[in-house]
């Protein structure tokens, strides 16, 4: 009986001139699911690369644990460093200042962040950036000169050698009054971290010139903790806590970062409800043809009847012609987008190349590049939900047909 029922509904999908408007609708039904599916599995993977790269440049350039000092300065911060020394989930610590500036070059003049670093985080290998766009940031040990964002760079118009004019907004005491302090120093390096607003605010230099600077000798603003997991943040944070006691005060990475976090999940779980709509109306399509090839077809369930076929078997055929039209519809869809993932960049360049638009701008969208993460429990979700649509949109129709009456439908053939 098996066969018979694959054998009709195999036949009721095909085309025939008579009833060649089933087939016509079972396509349309099949390329609107694709269209649903897709869409779901693309944005989705888009936006998970998107938060991952997100996150990627603001733990790489903030770490995962800060150790902040009461006033903005840490005194004693070796001490500090030597009693973290042998946490197991600690990978790697950096002390370092922070401080606003104006930063200016000839008329240009934009407002910046100095970060003043240890000697061995200024290299080619352990800058936390996406790449180095010239110079050498090892140089500024040598030269007495600092790193700039690659997008700081652009605003104030200089390049590797040229000289830029720091101020800082504190001022200091002089004989003749208060005045601020300011100095010039030349560019050693220019670097992309990925992420927009830094790179327009980047100013790097070494830990000592900036200490020389900013007049904080044998002090610094911050500490930033890497960890090997930055999920551990939560239960590491309190446990530094203890060990430094009254000395400062101990912020997980999740904290600071807490309204992106949560803005990004709601907006990740309001796309996936938004473009799962797509698919639900997808599916009404195959109910609707469905109804059609029902009705179509009314005669010869009556006569299938009549021969001894059972209500079941009804039922079975036009579920398997709903369900045939939905998994061609998901095949579909599942090849649409990986397609388009593989593709992404490429048919990005195209689409601003055809619409003369920037389709990625990065001073909108934090980061400098767009990338997708396919993460399979998403896809398998997505797949999950298209299938039991299919088949509740097969299985309303299926079932009417199932209970018609033969005798009614052939007393009026």
């Amino acid at each position: 009986m098996g066969g018979f029922e694959w054998a009709v509904a195999k036949r009721y999908l095909s085309s025939r001139k008579r009833d060649g408007f089933i087939s016509l609708t079972a396509i349309l039904s099949i390329v609107a699911i694709a269209l649903g599916v897709s869409a779901l599995i693309i944005v989705m993977s888009v936006m998970n690369g998107f938060r991952a790269e997100l996150m990627d440049k603001i733990l790489g350039y903030h770490g995962h644990v800060l150790i902040q000092g009461y006033g903005g300065k840490i005194s004693g911060y070796e001490e500090i460093l030597k009693d973290i020394e042998d946490h197991p989930s600690i990978v790697r610590k950096m002390p370092f200042t922070e401080s606003q500036v104006m930063v200016r070059s000839g008329d240009q003049a934009w407002g910046a962040i100095v970060r003043g670093m240890p000697q061995d985080v200024l290299t080619i290998d352990e800058m936390p950036v996406a790449r180095i766009i010239d110079g050498d940031p090892a140089d500024t040990s040598s030269y007495d000169s600092l790193i700039l964002g690659v997008q700081l760079a652009r605003r104030l118009g200089v390049g590797v050698g040229d000289d830029v004019t720091i101020i800082s907004p504190k001022p200091i005491d002089t004989p003749f009054g208060s005045t601020l302090r300011y100095r010039a120093y030349p560019v050693a390096a220019i670097v992309e971290i990925g992420v927009f607003q830094f790179d327009e605010s980047f100013i790097g230099m070494s830990l000592p010139l900036a200490q020389e600077f900013f007049r904080m000798p044998s002090q610094v603003s911050n500490i930033e903790v890497f960890l090997t997991d930055p999920e551990l943040a939560d239960s590491v944070v309190p446990q530094i806590q203890s060990k430094l006691g009254q000395r400062a005060y101990v912020r997980s990475w999740k904290s600071f970062n807490q309204a992106l976090v949560g803005a990004l999940q709601t907006e990740r779980v309001a796309m996936f409800i938004v473009l799962t709509l797509i698919i639900v109306v997808a599916v009404f399509n195959i109910a609707s043809s469905l109804f059609m090839l029902v009705k179509d077809k009314a005669a010869d369930i009556a006569i299938l009847r009549t021969m001894g076929a059972r209500r079941k078997s009804i039922q079975k055929i036009f579920v398997i012609v709903g369900l045939s039209v939905g998994m061609m519809g998901i095949v579909g869809g599942c090849l649409l987008s990986w397609l388009v993932i593989a593709n992404l960049e490429a048919i990005k360049n195209a689409l601003e190349q055809m619409l003369n638009l920037n389709l990625w701008d990065p001073s909108i969208r934090y980061i400098t590049s767009l990338q997708a993460i396919v993460v399979w429990k998403e896809v398998a979700l997505t797949i999950l939900i298209a299938v039991i649509l299919s088949f509740i949109a097969a299985w309303v129709p299926a079932r009417r047909a199932a209970k018609m009456d033969p005798v009614e439908v052939l007393r009026y053939e």
